[in-house]
Parts: structure tokens; C-alpha cells; sequence
């Protein structure tokens, strides 16, 4: 499914009346709008394989494999929490008796503009890594066969649902493990690009008013940039300016909230981008001011 009451604009639905409660009848015929419109990974816009970081698959040794899309300039996908609209992508595994797979994992998303609406997402190219845990009772000799459906949507002005049906075949080795595979680099990318936990030295604090959060982050040395990637939805108005006020120990961010918080949240989650890219994962108590 493709279309929700949090996103509805992408599927031609007025996105007005959505963010005020639009009736179960608007919802449900966007839904059924998407729903013919399915489309496999050759679809013009992008395109989605399913690969592996090794060359082979080790008796209960993490294996590594991702979700690798590429599209055409000006197309984008989602990152977690999509933002204004759309929705992440979403894998569903069918793998061989015994084996486990992990989350997706996330690297730092963009803010993408889309008139008055902010996306949060990927352009042009991007990885998502997915740990794999195999059992211990393997026989070498034999293959092994992954199996993936992917769904996602890939966005320009529109959105188009796609779908795909993926598979990955390695053999399986014991003993020392092989050499890495052709991908290994965009693997290593990947990892890169993937947010941190923040240093125990920082200092980070959350206050909530009738109008704006105020993120204070404490690093030890003056911080020149920063942006916010909320992990839960209606938080903050996404499309709004973030204001980044440096500090001599660090940053002050000013943020828009959104007219769709009703509660202030116990904690605020999220990523923090700071000069030069990396990204780390926040977390703090929020305190409220009136």
C-alpha cells in the first residue's frame, strides 16, 4: 500500500484536506488510484538490485547484502521517515530454513524541495544495508538463495509504486572467508554514510514551546552547520527553515513545530548532519515551555 492520511499529496490527493483529516472515502480512493500502477525493477525511472558485500556464505558469520537503487536524475526515494509525503521502501525476505535478516539501515537522507512540500530521501544513487545472520549447520559445496520483494516509490512532481522480485545466489564456504566482492566499495560507501551514535563527551537537549523546538547540541568546539532529520512523522514543519545559530562549544537549531503535535513526545529522536556530512543519531528528554 501506498497511500496513508499522512501522504496523500503523491497520489493525487488534496494535500490540504489530508493534513486536516481528509474523509476515510479520500483515503480510500487514493489507494485504489495506486494500487494498478505497480511497476517491476525496469521500470524508466530506477532500478533496484539486490547485492552482496562477500563472495560467498560463511557458517554463522554476519553476510552482508543491500538494496542498491539507481535512478534517473531528478527521481528520488525515501528515506524513513519520508517527511511531507511518499513512503519508504519495503522489503519482504524468503530466505533458506535457518537464516535471519536484520533491518535496513539507513544512510543520511537529503532534504529534497518539492514546491512548498519537503521530502526526505535519496537521489541519483543509494545502498541500504541489510545484515544477514546465516545458521552454523551449513555444508559446504552447496549454493545458497536469497530471495527479496521490494516495494518503494520513486518520486519526481509524481510518484510512480514499484515492485520487485529479487535474487541473490552464494556459495557456501567455510574456513577462511573469500575475497570481498565487486560491490565491496559501495558497501564501504554505505557504512560511511551512515549516522553514529553520538560521542559520550556531547551534550544535547530538547525544549518544546507553543511554537518551535530548540535542539542544543554541546560538541566541545564551535560548530559551523547543522540539520535535523526527525525519525517520527508531524514533529516539525519539514518545509520550514531551520535556523542554525553557532555556539562556542557548538550549535543551536531552531525549528518550525507542526500544527499537527498535539503532545509533546517524552524523548526526540533523529539525525543530526553536521559540516561536512556525518550524521549522528540523537536522542533526548524533551522539556516543555510554555
Amino acid at each position: 500500500m501506498y497511500a496513508s492520511l499522512g501522504h496523500g499529496r503523491r497520489l493525487g490527493c488534496p494535500n490540504n484536506l489530508i493534513r486536516l483529516g481528509a474523509l476515510l472515502l479520500i483515503s480510500f480512493l487514493c489507494l485504489m488510484a495506486t494500487s494498478s500502477g505497480v511497476a517491476d525493477s525496469s521500470q524508466p525511472h530506477g532500478s533496484v538490485d539486490l547485492i552482496a558485500d562477500q563472495t560467498s556464505v560463511q557458517p554463522a558469520r554476519p553476510l552482508w547484502v543491500g538494496l542498491h537503487f539507481q535512478l534517473e536524475k531528478g527521481w528520488h526515494i525515501y528515506w524513513t521517515n519520508p517527511g511531507d509525503s511518499g513512503e519508504p521502501p519495503r522489503v519482504n525476505w524468503n530466505l533458506p530454513t535457518g537464516f535471519q535478516a536484520g533491518s535496513l539501515l539507513w544512510p543520511v537522507p537529503r532534504r529534497i524541495e518539492d514546491h512548498s512540500l519537503m521530502d526526505f530521501g535519496y537521489l541519483e544513487e543509494v545502498l541500504l544495508p541489510v545484515e544477514i545472520r546465516p545458521p552454523a549447520n551449513l555444508g559446504e559445496g552447496a549454493n545458497v538463495q536469497l530471495r527479496a520483494t521490494v516495494n518503494w516509490l520513486v518520486c519526481r512532481e509524481i510518484c510512480i509504486p514499484a515492485r520487485a522480485a529479487l535474487e541473490l545466489t552464494l556459495p557456501i564456504r567455510k574456513g577462511t572467508p573469500g575475497p570481498p566482492s565487486s560491490a565491496h566499495s559501495l558497501f564501504a560507501q554505505a557504512r560511511a554514510a551512515l549516522p553514529r551514535r553520538v560521542p559520550p563527551s556531547w551534550k544535547v537537549t530538547a525544549n518544546l514551546d507553543m511554537h518551535q523546538w530548540v535542539l542544543k547540541i554541546e560538541t566541545g568546539k564551535r560548530e559551523t552547520e547543522a540539520t535535523f532529520f526527525p525519525l517520527e512523522p508531524n514533529q516539525f514543519e519539514n518545509a520550514a527553515a531551520q535556523k542554525a545559530i553557532p555556539s562556542p562549544l557548538g550549535i543551536r537549531l531552531e525549528l518550525q513545530k507542526s500544527d499537527q503535535l498535539l503532545k509533546s513526545p517524552s524523548r526526540l529522536t533523529g539525525v543530526l548532519v553536521l559540516a561536512g556530512g556525518q550524521g549522528y543519531l540523537i536522542e533526548a528528554p524533551v522539556a516543555t515551555s510554555k
